[in-house]
Parts: C-alpha cells; sequence; structure tokens
C-alpha cells in the first residue's frame, strides 16, 4: 500500500480560479413582526375574535441534569466558536476541499466535544453526505478491521455495488496471492459441502412431506388418529372379524382409514363408504336374502291377484283337478299374510345390512377426519421448513457459484503472480494477519473507488465525492496516542475527510508534534467567551487577494521553513480571514498570531504575549527584533495595528490553536 502524505497533495485548500459565492444573508424583514410588514397592496384582514386562554404551566425542571451529551437541537457554543464550527461543515461539504483532510474539535474533558460533533454529524447528513461516525474505544483492539468493518456496514445500505467491489478487490490487493488463492479453495471446498448438506436436508424433508400420512397413522403414537384407533380397537375388533379381516386388527383398521383418507373429499369418502354395503363378507348374503324375500312376496301378491287364472288350470284335469283347485281355493287366506311376512323380512334384511355397513365406516369416516386434521397441523410446519430449506439451497447455491468466481479469479492471479502452490512455512500469515492485510486492502481500494483513481474499476458503481468519518472517545482507549496514529495512516487517503473529537491531555507529552502534524485544521471549542459581536468572515471560495497574499508570504519566515508549515498558514488565514470592513491592521495581526503559533520560538511568543498585556495603545512586540522587523513590514502593507485589534485577532487566532 502507498503511503499517502496529506499535506503535500494540494497547497491551498481551493482553487485560485474558484468562483465567489456571497455569504448566505436574511431579507431584511425577516425579523419584522407581522404588524410591520408591509400590506404589499393588500386589504387589512379583519381580526378574528382574541379568545383569552390561560397560559400553560410549565413543568418544574429536574433538580439536576444528566452528563449526557446535548442533543443538536438544543446544542450552542459562543457566537464566534459557533460560527466557525458552521464555517467548518460548509468546508467539510465542498466538492472543491481537497481529501485526504483531516479536522479536529480540541477541548478538555467535558467541553462539548461529543456534543459539537453530533451536531456536525446531523449537519452534514442533512446536505447528503455520507457520515460514518465512529467510537474510538470500538476501534482500539483491531482497528483495521473494525473500521472496515464499519465502512462496509455503512456503505453496503446507500452505496452497495461499492461496498462489494472494494471488499473484492480489497481482498486481492491486501493480501498475498498465493495464501488469498488456498483460502479461497478453502472457502469454495466448504460452502460446497454445506450445499450437498442442505439439499440433503431437503430431500429428506420432501420425503417425510411425501410419506406424512404413513408416518402420522402407523410410526406417530401421539398423534390424534393414532390415539382413536386404540381407544376403540376392542369394540371395532369382532366387527372386523365378521366382515372377514383376520390378523391385527388394529394394522387393519390403520389400513382401512388410510385408504379411505386416500379416496378424496366428502363426496368420494361417501361412495367409498357405499362399498361397505356389498364389498365385505356376509353384506351379500344378506342382500340376497333380502331380494328372495321380496320376491316372494311379490309372487304371494300375484298368486292373490290371480287365483282365477292359475286356480282355473286345475279344471283341466278332470274331476279330480276341480275337486283339488276348489280345496285350494278355500285354503288361500294365508297367502297375503304370507306376502307381508316375507316383505317384512327382506326389510329387515336390508336394514341389517346396511346397519352393518354404517357400523363399520362411521369409525373409519371419523379416523379418516382424525388423520386429515393431523397431516394438516404438521404439513403447514413442512411447508415452511420445505420452503426454509429450498430458501438456503438457492442461496448458498448462488453464493457458491459465485464464490467459485471468485477463486478461479484468485488462482488466475496467483498464477500470474508466480505464487507457489506449497510455499515453505515461515512464508505462511496466520489468520489475524490475513484478515487485517484483507481490511487495510479494503479501505485502500475503497479510497480509490471514491476518489477515481483506479482505471480498472468498473464505471457504473455508484460512489459518493467523499467520505466523511467522525471518530470520537479517545479517552476510552487505553493507548490513545497510539490509536489515533494508527487510524490516521489509515484514514490518510484521497477520498476520505476525517473529523476527530480530541483532548489533547490525553496524548501524552509527545502530544503536539503528532497533532500538528496529522490534524489540518484544529478548531478549539474552550477559546472563551467574548461580548464583542462575532467577526464576518470572507466566503471561503475567494481567493486571496494582493496584499493578503504579500501578508502570508511576509510571515513565512515566522510560521517556518518546511513547506507544511508554510500551507497550514495560508489555510488556517483562508479560514479565519475577516470580511470586509474588519477594523485596520485585523487580517494582518491575525496572520500574525498563526504563524506564531505554528512556528515561533518561545521568546517570540513571550514577546507577542507581553505586547498583548501592555498598557500601550500600539501594539509593539520588545526584544525580538524578527517581530520588529516582520511588524513593520505588515504596517506599511496594510497600516498601524493597535492594542485592541491585536487582542481581537489573538483571540480570533485561538479558536485553530492546538
Amino acid at each position: 500500500m502507498s503511503n499517502v502524505d496529506p499535506e503535500n497533495r494540494n497547497p491551498d485548500f481551493f482553487a485560485a480560479a474558484a468562483p465567489q459565492r456571497a455569504e448566505p444573508q436574511l431579507p431584511a424583514n425577516f425579523f419584522r413582526t407581522p404588524e410591520q410588514a408591509p400590506a404589499a397592496g393588500l386589504a387589512p384582514a379583519v381580526a378574528p375574535p382574541v379568545t383569552v386562554t390561560a397560559p400553560p404551566v410549565a413543568a418544574a425542571p429536574p433538580p439536576f441534569e444528566d452528563d449526557a451529551p446535548m442533543a443538536p437541537a438544543r446544542f450552542s457554543l459562543p457566537a464566534q466558536t459557533q460560527a466557525l464550527l458552521g464555517r467548518l461543515a460548509d468546508l467539510l461539504r465542498r466538492r472543491d476541499t481537497p481529501t485526504p483532510f483531516a479536522a479536529g474539535l480540541i477541548a478538555p474533558a467535558g467541553g462539548g466535544k461529543t456534543s459539537a460533533l453530533r451536531w456536525l454529524t446531523e449537519n452534514l447528513g442533512s446536505s447528503g453526505a455520507p457520515v460514518v461516525a465512529l467510537r474510538a474505544g470500538d476501534l482500539a483492539a483491531e482497528p483495521e478491521r473494525a473500521l472496515a468493518a464499519a465502512l462496509y456496514r455503512a456503505l453496503s445500505t446507500r452505496y452497495p455495488a461499492l461496498a462489494n467491489e472494494a471488499a473484492q478487490e480489497g481482498a486481492h490487493m491486501g493480501a498475498d496471492a498465493g495464501a488469498y488463492a488456498r483460502a479461497a479453495h478453502e472457502k469454495l471446498d466448504a460452502l460446497r459441502r454445506k450445499l450437498m448438506q442442505e439439499r440433503q436436508n431437503l430431500a429428506q424433508t420432501e420425503a417425510r412431506r411425501a410419506a406424512l400420512t404413513e408416518t402420522l397413522l402407523y410410526d406417530t403414537p401421539g398423534s390424534r388418529v393414532d390415539s382413536y384407533v386404540r381407544r376403540l380397537r376392542g369394540a371395532f375388533e369382532p366387527r372386523l372379524r365378521r366382515f372377514g379381516f383376520s390378523g391385527d386388527s388394529l394394522a387393519n383398521f390403520k389400513d382401512l382409514v388410510r385408504d379411505l383418507a386416500e379416496t378424496g373429499g366428502l363426496s368420494a369418502r361417501l361412495i367409498a363408504c357405499s362399498r361397505a354395503v356389498y364389498a365385505f363378507r356376509g353384506q351379500v348374503s344378506l342382500l340376497v336374502y333380502a331380494a328372495l324375500c321380496f320376491a316372494l312376496n311379490w309372487g304371494a301378491g300375484w298368486l292373490t291377484a290371480n287365483k282365477k287364472l292359475w286356480l282355473g288350470a286345475f279344471s283341466y284335469a278332470g274331476s279330480p283337478g276341480a275337486q283339488a283347485g276348489e280345496y285350494v281355493g278355500g285354503h288361500l287366506d294365508w297367502l297375503p299374510t304370507a306376502g307381508q311376512l316375507f316383505a317384512l323380512l327382506g326389510l329387515a334384511l336390508l336394514g341389517l345390512n346396511l346397519w352393518r355397513a354404517f357400523s363399520f365406516m362411521q369409525p373409519l369416516f371419523h379416523g379418516a377426519g382424525l388423520l386429515d386434521e393431523d397431516v394438516a397441523s404438521k404439513r403447514h410446519e413442512l411447508d415452511h421448513m420445505l420452503a426454509h430449506q429450498a430458501r438456503s439451497v438457492d442461496l448458498i447455491g448462488a453464493e457458491t457459484t459465485a464464490f467459485a468466481k471468485q477463486a478461479a479469479e484468485a488462482e488466475r492471479r496467483a498464477a500470474a503472480a508466480g505464487a507457489s502452490r506449497h510455499p515453505p512455512l515461515f512464508l505462511e500469515t496466520d489468520a489475524a494477519t490475513q484478515k487485517r492485510e484483507f481490511s487495510r486492502g479494503f479501505v485502500e481500494c475503497l479510497s480509490g473507488l471514491i476518489a477515481r483513481t483506479n482505471p480498472d474499476a468498473p464505471k457504473s458503481i455508484e460512489a459518493p465525492d467523499r467520505l466523511i468519518v467522525t471518530v470520537d472517545g479517545f479517552e476510552a482507549a487505553n493507548e490513545p496516542a497510539s490509536l489515533f496514529d494508527r487510524l490516521h495512516d489509515l484514514l490518510a487517503r484521497p477520498g476520505f475527510v476525517t473529523v476527530y473529537a480530541l483532548d489533547p491531555e490525553t496524548f501524552g507529552p509527545s502530544r503536539g508534534a503528532s497533532l500538528v502534524r496529522r490534524i489540518q485544521l484544529p478548531l478549539r471549542l474552550d477559546a472563551g467567551k467574548s461580548a464583542e459581536k462575532p467577526l464576518a468572515l470572507t466566503p471561503l471560495d475567494t481567493p486571496l487577494s494582493s496584499s493578503e497574499t504579500r501578508i502570508v508570504d511576509a510571515l513565512a519566515p515566522l510560521a517556518g521553513g518546511s513547506p507544511r508549515l508554510q500551507k497550514r498558514l495560508r489555510n488556517l488565514f483562508r479560514f479565519l480571514r475577516p470580511a470586509a470592513g474588519a477594523p485596520v491592521g485585523l487580517k494582518a495581526a491575525l496572520a500574525l498570531f498563526l504563524a506564531a503559533d505554528l512556528g515561533a520560538s518561545p521568546e517570540d511568543r513571550r514577546s507577542l504575549d507581553g505586547a498583548l498585556a501592555a498598557a500601550d495603545a500600539d501594539f509593539a512586540p520588545k526584544n525580538s527584533p524578527l517581530l520588529q522587523e516582520t511588524l513593520a513590514y505588515l504596517k506599511s502593507i496594510e497600516g498601524p495595528i493597535d492594542r485592541d485589534t491585536a487582542r481581537r485577532a489573538a483571540s480570533l487566532a485561538r479558536h485553530v490553536r492546538l
């Protein structure tokens, strides 16, 4: 990975040819009362009747206030500090602000850093800029992995293609090609084994669903139909034997219930129940006997109705036949009674057949209904399980297919890089180191995609023009200075804008050099309250005038000879530059104090403090030839600097002092 120096990318915040933009102004009648507003040609409206209501009773304030950070809507700072905080928000959301850029909200413990950071986050988020808020305590254990995970989660919902592309390319960029290819194949093998297992589970669930009826009827002792069958076994077993069923009565009963349940709906089951009239042993005999009885009844009726016809046949046999006919005709009184008896006997036999059929089929019909209820309840559960397993198979299958392409790409890159398939043990890295390198690669690739510095990246990926990251809570870390250095090394990349909430006292004796080198724009929240009206500042996109350029160039020796300090002086001066109409000498005094804070010697700083504390009307540092010479040159450019103007400039410069 390349080491990015955030100080040597652009000498200024903005290009000199940036278009000028006036500061937003409120309309002249913004603070007018409704009575003072012009009528604008409209007739005065009739005032509605006034209803006097009792004022609401204000809730009593709590006896104590908590130490929680203040809500953004209630947060406020001294007027000048609040104005500079809003100016910082405007600077961070501008597209022409170069990246990487690091700003710091500086205050001691309890000085409002978290509240100010929340206000800044909400202000930036409302403008549509993606903001990722982090806590230093959550990043302390593994800064690289924790930072990469937080950035991925924040971007995956709004920019999923960007997050996935950075994750995939970052893995190749941040790891050894051979190690990544081997890890990819191991994961691919694990995914394939998992896919096979899920498919087996899906097939087993489908088999269970297909055999659900048999399972509930034969292999589930606690089911409702099984309990009903066992409870009815003693009473139903004789019926089975009478109907010609031998063997285990419980199994026979369940077989009959299964056959009836498989016939279908209610009408199909009623038709199936009608088979009991003739399909079982003894039922056909009863039907035959009933039919015979009905035939005898019909025959007796016919003989009674046609006795003259068949009795006349006896006369053809002569005298003996006639005598026999007369005898039979005189003894036919029993024939109607016999016919009725045969009819009753036939009805009794038919009723017995139907009763036997009903008494046999009614328990089976009820058992089939119970089986339907058991199957319905279990099938609902199995359907959900089947759908879940089918989705799992589809998801794992899609993941396996996608990862197979990644593994093939990793193997291709490893072959192109000449990576060994079996490297020596001392070249292999552990899993934790690999994940840390993957995380670094993700951040590096994400920076390239946001800053559009990767020519091989897909052009269709939607990405923001910058990513704003805020970090708070360094007081909770065991080694805040070390954690700050590691985080800054990760985030000092093109496309990233970082805002830190810092208490310099937590960084130890060497905090000055580390923070000055890394924080490009510090904003002190504890710079003090001022009774004066806050100064109006020049718009950020206004280029330096010729006199302002001469002032900054004249103070370059005092700020220090390094290019970083000279750029820092120009940037801080442009951030705090007063607008037109400021007191004479204020800009020169402001640049003087900014340069002194950046690189003046301790003697020069004491000379400046003495001049501010002196009772003289003029501002005249003593015992410092460099300051006297510089101040004389500044006066020749902008005019004299009095003590009050110098004090106001020092107060303003104090807002950006570490």
